[in-house]
């Protein structure tokens, strides 16, 4: 049974443990994402570091507030938002079907500088008022394979980390919610590049 047919099986307030650490794939060439951002900041986005300086090592406070983030947000709405919305519509609601959702307007953007980190400390969302109705979903654009990607607890309280890798083309979900995550210092002479969205689960949403 594929993971599209199982899921019309689960449970809603299942979904986010059943989702933990699964990757899906789709289309680069309907969904450039790179390719769009890459044109707006004028490099390769695995570069984009050489453009922005130097930063200390980042906290939660400030993992957000470089120029890259700033050029993001201000031009989402004229350049990610088509496709942005496009990806929820007609990728994302078929992957759910049957469930339904609301879903974060703007995404979250996420760049991992070589020598720092793109989250600014290991925590569970829970820890900040996240409800247990949502669901998150992290999409890879650039360098978000190996040792900057994404760490996460392979089950709620295990304290076993696992690195969660998410090469351009695919998305994948984690347990925000139950699960500790976090990254570490980016190590590669690449940065990394990612944004996340969470999603609020209609029949359970408060």
């Amino acid at each position: 049974m594929s993971e599209k047919n199982k899921l019309k099986n689960i449970e809603s307030k299942d979904l986010r443990s059943h989702l933990h650490l699964k990757n899906f794939h789709y289309s680069k060439d309907k969904y450039p994402f790179k390719e769009v951002l890459e044109k707006l900041y004028g490099c390769d986005l695995d570069k984009l570091h050489l453009h922005l300086g130097i930063f200390n090592e980042f906290q939660r406070s400030n993992d957000q507030s470089t120029l890259a983030h700033k050029v993001f947000y201000s031009n989402f709405s004229r350049v990610v938002k088509p496709i942005y919305e496009d990806f929820i519509h007609n990728f994302l609601l078929k992957i759910l079907c049957p469930h339904q959702f609301y879903y974060q307007v703007i995404p979250t953007f996420r760049i991992g500088l070589p020598g720092n980190k793109f989250v600014g400390e290991y925590h569970k969302d829970s820890s900040y008022n996240h409800q247990s109705y949502e669901l998150n979903f992290n999409l890879g654009i650039s360098n978000y394979i190996g040792q900057p990607a994404l760490k996460s607890e392979s089950k709620p309280g295990s304290g076993n980390f696992v690195t969660v890798e998410c090469p351009y083309g695919s998305i994948f979900s984690f347990d925000h919610i139950d699960c500790l995550h976090g990254s570490d210092i980016n190590q590669t002479s690449n940065t990394m590049v990612s944004f996340d969205f969470r999603l609020a689960l209609k029949e359970i949403y408060f």
